[in-house]
């Protein structure tokens, strides 16, 4: 592979393709500053562009989001490190800003906290009111400033099925009650609407953080890939050694998936008799690959809180070998048709539950069973001496069929959590929410397969690369699953 041009993850987007055997990379960076000044520029983005219409689209006059000192706020991210109560109101010309409570200054907080919301205020809103500390003088201003523009609706960040917009406590609910009065509390309605639509709309900026995150990702899992050596790398230190240098690269935290971000689908050392009802072998940080070995590597970064959900597939290859088994490489065809059946039938405009059963509709028509899951069981029923209850589905609808099975996942994605339209049937609390414009999500579901050395047992192989949904359709922010990675 060429080398790699040097640049700043923030600054330019790369998309660096691999074929064939997995070989060294040259991995992005970023620096504190240079992150410092990236975060602020989405932040006045999203409070500039994407408020406005999140607020008069849920027909939202004021939207009052409460947070406290010592209690981490899930909007932190767009918002900074803030406390007190941050007011929007819509004046019809332009959203005016607000805060009150301890939020601070410019001067005394740090860039990455109160002073990024602070600025963004200053930057759109010369006449922007911030009233610091705490006590009647502060509380009664508020009230005040509540009664002048006197909202119709007021939302506020407590929800009974969105985490995300429900950072509000109970005594922060009672004290901020207290502080409108009868006539302005009996107003107020959940943000979670106004929230969601202010986290799912992506501005230009975000898409470009999303896609430089996973192409860092993709670096590192290519070059931990090309050091396994068979019967002597542990999953323990092949996930050290990804972490070290997600560090390395200045990025300030490293997302696995546990055990290490391993699943083996198939192992010499893991007949299904020894493991009869688990979609894959959970293996614990001492396990030395071995040859034979099939998995998938799912390890990533996190860059602006926007993360990675990508399962990389890779065989070692045993002795005098030179490709994947012919079953293994069956199941995995079968598993990545799945992208290119579905593709077509994820819309903007289609609510998650209507893109569901469009994408099961178009997987049955091509001749897939659907196995439908009620939760995703991926805790503690995979252990080994658990069975994994939504594989015993699995193995009923496949039993004697040469048919392939899926299930479906595609849920949002980003740098809040699940927040948006998914579509998979064990997120129903968000079937009705619509996909937007730059609605980012992991295209993420699993094929089973039934393999002539495995009768009764199918091998159930996930594939989850995050993309986008444009006005064009799916486009893809990273490449999709299309080969096994061969390590010799």
């Amino acid at each position: 592979m060429g080398s790699v041009m040097k640049f700043q993850i923030m600054l330019v987007l790369v998309c660096v393709m691999f074929t064939g055997p997995v070989a060294s990379v040259e991995l992005l960076g970023h620096t504190s500053q240079s992150g410092g000044k990236v975060l602020r520029l989405i932040r006045n983005d999203k409070l500039d562009l994407i408020l406005p219409g999140a607020m008069r689209d849920n027909n939202v006059d004021m939207w009052i989001h409460v947070t406290r000192r010592g209690d981490p706020d899930p909007m932190v991210l767009q918002f900074g490190a803030t406390y007190g109560y941050l007011v929007f109101t819509d004046l019809g010309d332009r959203i005016e800003r607000a805060v009150f409570g301890g939020a601070g200054s410019v001067e005394k907080i740090d860039v990455r906290g109160s002073a990024a919301i602070s600025r963004a205020l200053s930057s759109y809103d010369a006449g922007y009111r911030m009233a610091e500390g705490y006590g009647d003088e502060v509380y009664g201003e508020f009230r005040e400033f509540v009664a002048e523009h006197d909202p119709q609706t007021i939302a506020v960040n407590t929800s009974d099925w969105l985490a995300v917009a429900d950072g509000i406590s109970h005594s922060s609910y009672r004290k901020l009650v207290e502080i409108l009065g009868p006539k302005y509390s009996e107003r107020i309605v959940s943000a979670e609407n106004v929230i969601t639509d202010f986290v799912v709309r992506r501005t230009a900026r975000e898409v470009t953080a999303q896609t430089n995150t996973l192409e860092i990702s993709r670096q590192i899992v290519a070059e931990a890939l090309s050091r396994i050596k068979p019967g002597v790398t542990t999953i323990r230190e092949i996930t050290w050694w990804a972490m070290e240098e997600a560090f390395k690269r200045g990025l300030s935290e490293y997302r696995t998936w546990s055990p290490g971000g391993i699943r083996v689908y198939y192992s010499e050392k893991s007949p299904p008799t020894t493991v009869p009802n688990s979609r894959w072998w959970i293996v614990h940080g001492d396990y030395a690959f071995q040859r034979g070995d099939f998995f998938a590597f799912n390890v990533g970064v996190r860059y602006m809180g926007f993360g990675t959900d990508t399962k990389t597939h890779a065989y070692i290859l045993r002795e005098g070998e030179t490709g994947v088994p012919e079953s293994i490489q069956y199941a995995f065809d079968q598993a990545i048709k799945g992208q290119w059946i579905m593709r077509d039938h994820i819309r903007v405009g289609m609510t998650g539950g209507e893109a569901l059963d469009a994408v099961v509709s178009a997987m049955e028509k091509a001749g897939y069973i659907y196995t439908p899951f009620t939760n995703s069981s991926v805790g503690s029923s995979m252990m080994e001496d658990s069975p994994d209850q939504d594989y015993v589905i699995i193995q009923k609808a496949l039993a004697d069929t040469d048919k392939s099975g899926f299930y479906v996942d595609h849920h949002s994605f980003g740098n809040t959590g699940v927040v948006g339209p998914s579509l998979s049937p064990f997120r129903p609390d968000v079937h009705h929410l619509v996909i937007q414009e730059n609605h980012i999500f992991a295209y993420e579901y699993a094929v089973h397969t039934n393999l002539p050395e495995r009768p009764g047992f199918p091998m159930s192989i996930n594939i989850s690369n995050p993309q986008i949904v444009t006005g064009r359709g799916v486009e893809f922010l990273q490449p999709p699953n299309e080969k096994i990675v061969l390590i010799n």
